[in-house]
């Protein structure tokens, strides 16, 4: 069994030498791949506390803007059940798929605007404050495809709301 241990421990240390990401890495702001993948809109999921429950609730949105290396905006629907958790525990992670890995990121959020400028929608625009950011994926493995989706109603409608809201949140 000493043996096994010793072997992991010294491929371990000889994955760290050359440079490789290390699983679990913690840092206090984004790094910058992930500030750079946090320059358009993409997939992610952000947890909350629900405010009925206190349990965890769990959504994907794609309106995401890293401000700077520790501030992030998102934008959602303003009566979304989003907005209710963070007013009532403002605890929130972000999840993202990105630089072959995944990572947490976690922060305090509050509600920066409840009507964003120049969008034809309702729309919240949120903010985190980040406080901890994870490479969370699990040892010895990378992500080799990052997920994608495609938008299912009109395209043209789409690619305009899209194009106005990340607008909007990076003149906030």
């Amino acid at each position: 069994m000493l043996l096994v241990e010793r072997k992991a421990l010294s491929y371990y240390d000889e994955v760290n030498k050359g440079g490789k990401r290390m699983a679990n890495q913690v840092e206090p702001k984004l790094i910058k791949p992930l500030y750079d993948e946090l320059q358009k809109e993409r997939f992610v999921t952000l947890a909350t506390v629900d405010f009925e429950t206190g349990g965890p609730n769990v959504n994907a949105i794609s309106w995401v803007l890293a401000k700077n290396e520790e501030t992030l905006y998102f934008a959602v629907d303003n009566r979304s059940r989003i907005v209710q958790n963070i007013n009532s525990n403002n605890m929130v992670v972000l999840n993202i798929i990105a630089n072959e890995s995944t990572y947490s990121i976690a922060g305090e959020a509050s509600v920066k605007a409840e009507k964003m400028e120049g969008v034809p929608l309702k729309l919240a625009l949120m903010e985190i404050t980040v406080k901890e950011v994870r490479d969370v994926m699990f040892y010895g493995s990378k992500i080799t495809v990052e997920p994608q989706y495609d938008k299912t109603y009109d395209k043209d409608a789409a690619a305009r709301l899209d194009k106005q809201v990340m607008e909007a949140m990076k003149k906030a």
